[in-house]
């Protein structure tokens, strides 16, 4: 759809005289060419105004388009590729080099913690360095851009993408652990002591915190640092990469809402690891604010809440981990928001309904789940 039938359509499904036209063209392509015109999962050719104009005719007055397009205008909330990369950028030195240079002051008394410049260039905080292992959660965690944010600090045999590994590429990882801190320390280094003592995962967004950290039927935990935590606690494939104690986890998200930090942190101490200790951090957090909220948020609660804007299709096993309906976000999140390459369910459905559901969303997702007839 062309831009100009697109705004056409919009002026008439809103209802816009002339004057009104001019003020909100102007807004919504400052708000397309800033931001929303680069969301990765719209239709091909579409572009965030034909999307609007199509989201805004499904609801049945114009009582209910306003309400609609006024949540648009002042309570959307869209996370940028640049913003998520700046966020990636900072995580770094945000989180991990202050943690190394803490902890390689307080075993070294020849360095006191104000001595940051004579602490990194030493062999010791560039052995502490090497041996931090930095692995992806999901695909959200960008990785790629992480590494290439640090190409000083940073080698690519200490960055994984996930962390699900084969043997070979443990192995792997292993020898190459082995020669450079040879290298640092100007000595051969055994085998055996070359062992990784830091492990960072790395992942962009948690609004509940449910896939993370979760307690399990049989009084066991589930989710995805359970799961690692495990492989790390193992002697087998990423347990055999790492130091039989003393090992430091640190969990790095680089946006999260208020409910799961509270979550996760909640639950993070009561979680076995025999082998070190784990700490979990936030670059940018999104507080209680952006959730949306009676009374301010009546009206798109209200329109969220009704059967006609709703698919029950959407509802499936995966909703019931987070105990509610998808219909106000999973597990009741509430979110206005979308990240540039795709919406989290944890948002209103109405936001991100997907192309299979017989309600249009704005900014449609893409699952990881796909669901078979």
């Amino acid at each position: 759809m062309k831009k100009e039938l697109a705004e056409t359509l919009l002026t008439n499904i809103m209802g816009w005289s002339d004057a009104e036209k001019a003020e909100e063209r102007a807004l919504l392509e400052s708000f397309a060419s800033y931001k929303y015109d680069e969301y990765q999962q719209f239709a091909p050719g579409r572009r965030f105004l034909e999307s609007l104009a199509l989201w805004l005719r499904q609801f049945e007055t114009k009582g209910e388009r306003d309400i609609a397009y006024s949540f648009v205008t002042e309570r959307l909330i869209f996370i940028s590729n640049a913003e998520i990369n700046s966020l990636v950028g900072l995580a770094f030195p945000t989180f991990v080099r202050p943690k190394l240079i803490a902890d390689t002051a307080k075993s070294h008394s020849d360095f006191g913690s104000h001595q940051v410049k004579s602490i990194v260039k030493s062999k010791e905080y560039r052995a502490r360095l090497r041996k931090t292992l930095f692995l992806g959660l999901s695909d959200g965690a960008r990785t790629d851009q992480f590494r290439r944010a640090h190409p000083q600090d940073i080698t690519h045999e200490q960055v994984f993408h996930a962390y699900d590994m084969s043997s070979p590429k443990a192995k792997g990882f292993t020898e190459k652990l082995q020669k450079d801190l040879s290298t640092i320390s100007d000595a051969e280094v055994p085998e055996a002591q070359a062992k990784f003592e830091y492990v960072v995962l790395l992942d962009d967004f948690t609004a509940s915190g449910t896939s993370y950290l979760r307690e399990g039927k049989n009084g066991d935990w589930d989710g995805k640092i359970a799961k690692i935590i495990r492989e790390l606690d193992s002697d087998e494939l990423l347990g055999s990469l790492v130091a039989q104690s003393g090992v430091s986890i640190l969990v790095v998200i680089y946006i999260a809402a208020d409910q799961a930090i509270e979550h996760i942190e909640k639950r993070l101490g009561q979680l076995p690891f025999s082998k070190g200790s784990i700490e979990f951090k936030v670059v940018h957090r999104l507080n209680s604010g952006v959730k949306l909220a009676q009374p301010t948020d009546d009206g798109i609660l209200s329109l969220a809440g009704q059967d006609r804007y709703f698919d029950p299709d959407a509802d499936d096993e995966h909703s019931r981990v987070g105990g509610t309906s998808k219909r106000f976000g999973y597990a009741g999140c509430k979110l206005p928001v979308v990240l540039a390459h795709n919406t989290p369910n944890n948002s209103i459905f109405l936001l991100w309904a997907e192309d299979v559901h017989r309600v249009r969303g704005l900014f449609p997702r893409v699952s990881r789940h796909r669901k078979f007839e």
